[in-house]
């Protein structure tokens, strides 16, 4: 059934608007009314996006005289003020005005303790600042209901009645707000007129409260199903839209987050004459008015469509705001004024706001208005530095609507003389390139590219870009004369088989040919002016000979020009690497001659390249040559002296002072040593055996080899005497040969060592071993100054940290002296490297091995461990974060492990571990996945009673509950989406109660909180980190562990850092 709108009162509007439409007979004014207390952070943020794009649509439409904003709290707020009102911006007016986007930002979200708030109060201070000559439209946004009857209950309410029964409060109206309905009936029907739109939370309050206002007012109650400030924002833009009588272009499969509420019959509604009228029960449940709802309310999913169609709009409908461009001059001005405030602020509002749409492609089409190429260029740097996905792809679509210059191209091919039209070039539409068993994994034929994919050059430079263009460049047909143009060609329609002169290059003509050239593959394609120089730096890397001089031509007018950090998308590695092989082309091997660069900025571009290639191969693979380990080794003893005390020819390396060895040494010291552990290391030393049991110390600045005797009684890491009891230094001989070092001290020495050879060298053993090892582990023992020398202060904060080379570029700035300062793999004489403590002994190897994929521009792909495709090293992570556990594993497979357990799902259990090592992954490794999993609580249980049970998560308490019996090993149980458990669901179906822990007091604040589903672990507005389970407040690095040990979860807390120690010292 469709809605019942009460009529809105119109009041005429008798004052000139002083602005540059006049396309309104009403005057309108926008107030938001805001509920500031501790919950209402996303409405506050939404409201600090929405307000400098609604500023700037009732500039351009004229629909709002003013704007203003009111904050309301409650009478029980400590911490802030009762009322924040703003005053009212007069939009377009000279005169200085309040900043309401700065009040908006600095609002402090206070109180909130009791659940009703101070909306009485607030519609009571709004009325007062209203006026009669124009009808308010007040966007109300709130999450609890108003005071109601019951002033008993809380003080709160007795405080609110009380100041709104004094006399002269609020303009001398304000005894008629204390009731609800007749504070309704006035901003109805009084001089001061109002329509109230309602956003509230749509599970924190359903209050019917907001759908009697909204209904008597003649507007809206919106229920918000998505509480976040991405969609708020959203949905205020689009109902004002809905309300100026505005289409938004696919409305229809345009669903909000969000429900309509309306009265399936509104009948009587006006015949309510107080709070206490029992007919009021047909509108507001009186029996719950917190959370009750009316059984007369029907709610629908919120549409584009919807609003446009239910919503109650201004009574007069706009101008046609493109005609209104063209014959104002001043209007003109004020729209290229706006349109540069919302590049700058947020250009993807321009795809979303029909208004600033329509008037941006007006714009785009008045080649005569000087701001026209400047605008460009800054809205298309604009859309290339979106970084979020979903806000790109968005834009991509409407680009390839707006993007659309056939007119133009053809225009300009038109104005070119009959005698300068050849050369040119054009596409041969009879010629076939795709070849049906070729190894291109793209093989669309040219002419299916889309636009967007063309205009991709202008945000990045990868190889598939290049690629895609290359096919263009290789493609084209080029034609010298008329006489030469084949007869198929000839005849066909300039604009289905258009031809491009080369003259279009010339300055006379505007340089417009590179601009232009992608037209012949997608009709209406124009470049800006950066990415036309692109597409020549490219034709010159390819050597496309027809095209050379054109394309030097181009480049040589940017010569100056690609140094400039205001421009982000230069500052990658593809794209310097396209501009330095242009210029390489160019010179063709002759560094003498001026290339298409600037010195200074070729040698700048490439030590940045050097710098970014680096940091990409620390996870490269290289080969280090060091000495071999002894771990258990058997070889001959080597140099024995006799003990004195035990009279056994013991290994050198153990011998002690005074010609006593290790064990008799220790013996002495120790009497109380059973007799039997004495006499088995003196059969052990008497023994006849050739070889004895080399080991090395394991500490990385020791290393030394030595033989153990009582190898059955070593159970830790082996460690050398000196380092276990005396603080390390062991007296140690180095091989000349292998460069491993064994201990002799220096009393048992005869004669010299300089040509000692250590026992596994004279054994014939492989002593030199390789070893694979990566920049990153070498990076970790030996630091950064073989890697990268800065001369004076470090141009960056934090060497390879992986910010993007244009952060990086913009902390060196200025960038004159980088190069001079800086340099990349310097070149150290008698460099020394050491890997675990052992020096590596062919440095300069390894060294030229880095240096050589650095020079290349390459870097060695890894495999994942679980699709085995392969990727960048650096793009492949932990799979479990534990130590032992080698495996990498890439960001999607990450995801769709850890991420097969979701909320109110039945529980993989094996997916809660490792998928090869079995064993708990780390609980940063679990919160990549962002899924929650590793905080729900008796998760533990789960895992331990699998065999016998099916747990499920249960989406409404969060907790892991049993599900069904493992009774059957047929298969798997059905798939369930938004599974509660029974005792959730049991106390749904209880008359007038919530689920249990539904709502609960912040322990920090008291802020009442409602968990939607997810984990137990709540971190409020104000800070605080709480368990909602038990409601104990605990700090960041303990929640989880409080968590584990109090209520059953699994994972414990453990990060990274506690299980990469796992081994004994």
């Amino acid at each position: 059934m469709a809605q019942q709108m009460l009529p809105t009162r119109e009041v005429a509007n008798d004052e000139s608007l002083g602005t540059a439409t006049d396309v309104v007979a009403k005057r309108y004014d926008l107030l938001f009314l805001v509920d500031a207390t501790a919950s209402m952070g996303s409405y506050l943020y939404a409201l600090n996006q929405a307000l400098p794009q609604i500023i700037a649509l009732s500039k351009l439409t004229n629909c709002f005289a003013r704007i203003g904003i009111l904050a309301y709290r409650d009478y029980d707020c400590t911490g802030g003020q009762l009322l924040e009102w703003s005053q009212w911006l007069t939009v377009g007016s000279m005169k200085h005005q309040p900043d309401v986007i700065a009040m908006a930002r600095n609002l402090r979200m206070v109180g909130g303790r009791s659940w009703p708030e101070a909306v009485k109060t607030g519609l009571a201070k709004a009325h007062e600042v209203m006026r009669s000559k124009a009808n308010t439209l007040v966007i109300l946004y709130a999450d609890a209901p108003p005071h109601f009857r019951d002033f008993k209950r809380f003080e709160a309410n007795a405080r609110e009645r009380d100041a709104l029964l004094k006399p002269g409060s609020y303009g001398g109206n304000g005894h008629i707000f204390t009731d609800w309905t007749q504070g309704a009936r006035l901003l109805r029907e009084g001089s001061k007129s109002a329509q109230v739109i309602s956003v509230i939370s749509g599970r924190s309050s359903k209050s019917g409260c907001f759908e009697y206002l909204s209904t008597v007012t003649g507007g809206a109650c919106i229920h918000l199903t998505d509480g976040s400030a991405r969609n708020i924002s959203q949905i205020t833009i689009d109902l004002l839209l809905a309300w100026m009588g505005v289409k938004k272009e696919g409305s229809v499969a345009s669903p909000l987050g969000a429900q309509l509420s309306c009265y399936r019959d509104a009948a009587g509604i006006m015949d309510i004459q107080s709070e206490q009228d029992p007919a009021l029960g047909r509108f507001i449940n009186l029996e719950d008015v917190c959370f009750g709802r009316s059984n007369t309310v029907e709610y629908a999913q919120l549409t584009t469509e919807l609003l446009e169609r239910r919503l109650n709009k201004r009574a007069t409908s706009l101008q046609d705001l493109s005609s209104t461009y063209l014959s104002n001059e001043h209007y003109r001005m004020l729209v290229v004024q706006e349109l540069r405030e919302i590049i700058e602020t947020d250009v993807t509002t321009m795809s979303l706001n029909p208004v600033f749409g329509s008037l941006w492609r007006t714009f785009c089409n008045d080649r005569q208005n000087e701001n026209r190429q400047p605008l460009l260029d800054a809205f298309g740097n604009k859309i290339q530095a979106i970084r979020n996905v979903e806000g790109r792809e968005m834009m991509k679509v409407w680009l390839e609507q707006s993007y659309e210059y056939s007119a133009e191209v053809l225009g300009m091919i038109e104005d070119v003389p009959e005698d300068r039209r050849y050369p040119c070039v054009c596409l041969d539409p009879t010629l076939a390139f795709e070849i049906s068993n070729g190894h291109d994994d793209d093989k669309r034929p040219i002419t299916e590219f889309t636009r967007d994919e063309l205009l991709d050059i202008g945000r990045a430079c990868d190889w598939r870009v290049l690629k895609r263009l290359g096919k263009v460049l290789t493609r084209l047909t080029f034609i010298q004369h008329a006489d030469d143009v084949p007869v198929h060609i000839a005849h066909a329609d300039a604009a289905q088989l258009p031809k491009i002169p080369l003259s279009l290059a010339r300055k006379e003509h505007g340089r417009t040919f590179w601009s232009i050239l992608l037209h012949i593959v997608v009709p209406g394609t124009k470049l800006g002016a950066r990415s036309a120089a692109l597409l020549a730096a490219l034709t010159i890397r390819l050597g496309v000979q027809p095209l050379m001089q054109p394309a030097v031509e181009q480049m040589l007018l940017w010569r100056d020009r690609w140094n400039n950090l205001e421009v982000p998308e230069t500052w990658n590695i593809n794209c310097l690497s396209l501009l330095i092989d242009a210029d390489d082309a160019y010179r063709n091997g002759d560094k003498s001659c001026d290339g298409l660069l600037q010195s200074c900025d070729r040698q700048l571009f490439e030590r940045l390249i050097d710098y970014k290639m680096l940091e990409l191969n620390l996870e490269t693979t290289s080969t280090a040559k060091v000495t071999w380990t002894a771990e258990h080794t058997m070889m001959p003893i080597g140099q024995t002296v006799m003990c004195k005390s035990c009279h056994c020819h013991c290994s050198v390396t153990i011998m002690a002072a005074d010609s006593l060895c290790g064990i008799c040494y220790y013996l002495r010291d120790h009497p109380e040593t059973e007799e039997a552990a004495a006499a088995r290391a003196i059969t052990q030393r008497d023994s006849d055996k050739a070889d004895a049991a080399w080991f090395q110390c394991n500490l990385n600045h020791c290393r030394a080899q030595y033989v153990v005797y009582a190898v059955s009684d070593l159970n830790v890491k082996p460690k050398c005497h000196y380092c276990r009891f005396l603080g390390g230094n062991a007296p140690v001989v180095e091989c000349t040969k292998c460069l491993s070092s064994m201990i002799w001290p220096e009393e048992y020495r005869s004669g010299s060592l300089q040509e000692f050879l250590c026992v596994g060298c004279k054994a014939g053993r492989e002593t030199i071993v390789d070893v694979e090892t990566t920049a990153k582990a070498l990076r970790a023992e030996n630091g950064n100054a073989w890697l990268i020398e800065a001369k004076q202060h470090m141009f960056i904060d934090e060497i390879f940290s992986g910010q993007s080379l244009y952060k990086v570029a913009s902390a060196a700035a200025p960038l004159d002296n980088l190069c001079s300062n800086v340099e990349i793999l310097p070149d150290i004489p008698d460099l020394k490297l050491y890997l675990d403590g052992r020096l590596v002994q062919n440095t300069p190897a390894l060294v030229e091995q880095l240096r050589s994929w650095v020079n290349r521009r390459r870097t060695e792909a890894g495999t994942c461990s679980l699709c085995f495709s392969d990727k960048r090293k650096n793009d492949l992570l932990p799979a479990c974060g534990r130590s032992g556990c080698q495996q990498r594993v890439c960001g999607e497979c990450l995801n769709g492990w850890y991420g097969l357990n979701a909320p109110g799902q039945i529980l993989n259990t094996a997916a809660l571990h490792c998928p090869f090592c079995r064993r708990m992954p780390t609980t940063k490794t679990l919160a990549r996945n962002r899924s929650g999993v590793h905080a729900v609580s008796q998760l533990k249980s789960a895992v331990e009673n699998s065999g016998t049970w099916i747990y499920g998560w249960c989406i409404t308490c969060g907790t892991s509950k049993e599900y069904m019996e493992r009774v059957c090993a047929q298969g798997s149980p059905d798939a369930i989406e938004n599974w509660s458990c029974e005792e959730c669901e049991e106390a749904k179906a209880t008359s007038g109660s919530q689920p249990k822990h539904i709502r609960k007091e912040c322990p920090a604040c008291g802020v009442m909180t409602e968990k939607a589903g997810g984990c137990d672990h709540i971190e409020c507005v104000c800070g605080a980190h709480w368990c909602f389970f038990c409601g104990k407040e605990q700090d960041l690095d303990g929640i989880y562990s409080h968590m584990s040990e109090a209520h059953g979860g699994y994972y414990g807390g453990l990060d990274v850092e506690e299980y990469e120690s796992d081994e004994d010292d």
